[in-house]
């Protein structure tokens, strides 16, 4: 399976991100301010590079403050990346250019960027350093720069930068896709391969959010197969897999890619239908519907089929929470069940009477 760049981090992931690059940030103001106060340490612009923390602290300061109640986002971190890049070059070109002890301090920055905001960004701050680098290098070595001695020899000065980009990214990719790999295990039902409700509940409440801010109706569907304890009773619990596998595809052949399926359990299953009204809720019902009753279930003795009953409830005209909206649902495909079942339900059906 091919490896993918760092994924997008989550809400959570950014947070501790967020964190550990303050840290970083700090950080690399106390390790310029300790060179600065180290003795015998020759420094040119000590006035200079003082103003330049003094602007880099300020700058730290100023934007978390301004972003204090606004939640974490990879272009934010962006942003402070390139700030760090900033004070550090100038930092560096101050303090001996390719000759500075404070060279490694680039590597704070490549980490992190590995770690947190994927291969392409990393590249190209890899790409600035090493411009910054050979600019620095000609100022000092003129012409003599292009000689082959010179250039290999700082060359393999800036290796090491090159080096721990390019492994750190390697690292960075293999924990996303193990990361990845686990979190899909961790929302997959193992049965019918669709999302459980852990997954599920997290997409449903990216969705709520978004509707509430567009005002775009959306729909919730429960399904359940009818005859599950017939079929389980008659020919045992693995007929009975393949009904709940066999409804499962049914939904999931019935459904616009827009929408989530997920099992609710047992014999049990939850649609999020978005961007639909009560009458698109119900024209999916019926497809739904229709699609479970003509599918046959081969088994060793006979084929078996089945139905499912269906209720329905839609945001914002039946509900305008979530939770109600979800009981709602349920209410509605209980009343399918009770008027015979193979059937679709509303809520608005119900609560009118």
């Amino acid at each position: 399976m091919k490896k993918r760049d760092v994924a997008a981090p989550d809400p959570v992931e950014l947070t501790g991100f967020n964190r550990t690059l303050a840290e970083i940030e700090w950080l690399l103001l106390v390790l310029v301010l300790v060179y600065l106060v180290v003795p015998d340490e020759p420094v040119e612009q000590t006035l200079g590079i003082a103003a330049a923390i003094a602007v880099f602290a300020v700058f730290i300061l100023g934007f978390r403050y301004l972003n204090l109640f606004t939640l974490p986002a990879r272009w934010k971190l962006t942003i402070e990346t390139w700030a760090m890049l900033t004070f550090t070059a100038f930092v560096v070109w101050h303090t001996g250019k390719v000759d500075s002890p404070l060279i490694s301090l680039f590597l704070l920055v490549i980490v992190f960027s590995a770690l947190t905001l994927g291969k392409l960004i990393t590249l190209l701050e890899v790409g600035l350093i090493a411009s910054f680098y050979l600019l620095a290098a000609y100022t000092i070595e003129g012409t003599e720069l292009f000689a082959y001695s010179t250039f290999s020899r700082l060359m393999l000065v800036f290796a090491p930068v090159a080096l721990v980009a390019y492994v750190t990214s390697l690292i960075a990719s293999d924990m996303s896709f193990s990361r990845n790999f686990v979190q899909r295990l961790s929302e997959t039902d193992d049965l019918t391969g669709l999302p459980n409700m852990r997954a599920f509940s997290a997409a449903l409440a990216r969705h709520k959010q978004a509707a509430a801010l567009q005002a775009r109706p959306f729909g919730l569907m429960m399904v359940d197969a009818d005859n599950l304890k017939e079929v389980n009773d008659r020919y045992g619990h693995s007929v009975g897999n393949q009904v709940i596998r066999a409804v499962a595809e049914g939904i999931r052949r019935s459904i616009r890619t827009a929408d989530l399926v997920a099992r609710y359990g047992g014999d049990e299953f939850i649609l999020l239908l978005p961007e639909t009204t009560e009458q698109d809720a119900r024209e999916a019902g019926e497809r739904i519907r229709a699609m479970v009753a003509n599918t046959l279930i081969d088994t060793r003795e006979d084929a078996v089929t089945t139905t499912v009953s269906i209720g329905y409830a839609t945001y914002p005209s039946m509900a305008t929470d979530v939770d109600d909206l979800m009981v709602r649902a349920d209410e509605a495909l209980y009343a399918s069940k009770h008027a015979g079942r193979n059937r679709v339900v509303a809520y608005s059906e119900i609560s009118k009477r």
